[in-house]
């Protein structure tokens, strides 16, 4: 149930608003995490815990449940194809994820499971089934319009943080007309139960411009075979993955014996395009609200915006300014990284899977 006034509310339940709240643990403060869906709730990502990220929850959250991880635990690295019958090429996460103390491997972990039980740990309240709506400055608060249980709700708060994914409420409420300057990219995943020629401890990776209009991947998780591709905005997806895994079948030996799940979902263009939304005043987008993202793997970007964010909130709190006096330079080794990121893959496979330039 929810109270009536917080210091933060915090918008989503990924890592990035986990990452918020747990920065903003120990230091007195009310903060509550709203989640429009009933937790926990599925999200279309691999999963794959990248050694930055990995480092980054062992420091601030503990280890990682064994509950929480798939099978197989380990993943050695990326796998590329840049054509469908080109050779794959093995790129070690510390190509693009390289930095002191990191391990060699990848985590595989269900996300569901990881965005729940990092929540539970950052000490914050955890309220799902309750949808944002809107938002209005009243003096110093913020009044928020919410839906919760099938009912409308009014809270107050003094900081408002967006880790609501790339379709942001909280984003779309400060700020409509920067909605039109995103791409958004169409993704379409499915989950079988088969068999396929790729060894289980690699994230594979495809670039070849038939079979996607982004970049297609395939990944294993406890006996399962996933498939994802995305396309241009406009272009029908699943022709798309028609395609993709019609090559899987012909090149690479899927067989189908079931099929257990489908799903899609879209990414946007922001961080390869060096257009991020961080906020305004005591408002702050953290995670892909914001626009970070390391040109696809997201929950390092989100684990680090998110902790900046709570950091901004306590400095604001500590001076009399606003959030945003500080969020920007908060995260700008952040933007400094995507940016890096980004430009290693362009120059990898000749270019930006966001854009297709």
């Amino acid at each position: 149930m929810l109270e009536i006034r917080y210091d933060v509310v915090i918008v989503g339940t990924g890592p990035a608003g986990a990452a918020t709240a747990q920065a903003l643990r120990g230091h007195g403060l009310e903060s509550v995490i709203i989640e429009k869906a009933r937790l926990p709730r599925y999200k279309m990502c691999s999963g794959i815990l990248f050694p930055s990220a990995r480092k980054l929850i062992a420091d601030s959250f503990g280890p990682i449940p064994k509950d929480v991880l798939c099978e197989p635990v380990r993943v050695r690295g990326n796998r590329v194809f840049l054509t469908l019958e080109g050779p794959a090429v093995d790129a070690p996460f510390s190509v693009f994820d390289d930095g002191p103390g990191l391990g060699e491997d990848g985590l595989n972990a269900s996300r569901p499971e990881l965005d729940h039980w990092l929540c539970l740990e950052s000490g914050a309240l955890v309220v799902d089934d309750c949808l944002f709506r809107a938002f209005r400055q009243d003096g110093d608060d913020l009044v928020l319009e919410l839906r919760q249980g099938g009912k409308d709700v009014e809270i107050r708060t003094r900081y408002l943080v967006g880790a609501d994914g790339t379709r942001s409420a909280v984003r779309g409420a400060l700020s409509s007309g920067f909605e039109q300057t995103l791409r958004l990219i169409p993704n379409y995943e499915e989950w079988y139960v088969g068999d396929i020629d790729l060894e289980p401890e690699w994230l594979y990776l495809f670039f070849d411009r038939t079979i996607t209009g982004y970049f297609a991947t395939v990944f294993h998780k406890d006996g399962h075979i996933i498939a994802v591709t995305g396309t241009r905005q406009g272009d029908p997806v699943k022709d798309c993955f028609r395609r993709f895994a019609a090559h899987l079948q012909e090149r690479h030996g899927l067989v189908i014996e079931k099929r257990v799940a489908r799903y899609g979902c879209a990414v946007h263009d922001m961080s390869a395009t060096d257009n991020y939304c961080l906020g305004e005043g005591n408002v702050l987008l953290a995670g892909e609200a914001g626009g970070f993202n390391r040109c696809g793997e997201g929950i390092t970007s989100a684990l680090l915006s998110g902790r900046a964010a709570g950091e901004s909130i306590l400095r604001s709190i500590e001076s009399g300014g606003s959030a945003f006096d500080f969020y920007p330079d908060a995260v700008a080794g952040e933007i400094a990284s995507c940016t890096k990121v980004n430009r290693l893959i362009e120059q990898a496979v000749g270019l930006n899977p966001f854009t297709r330039d």
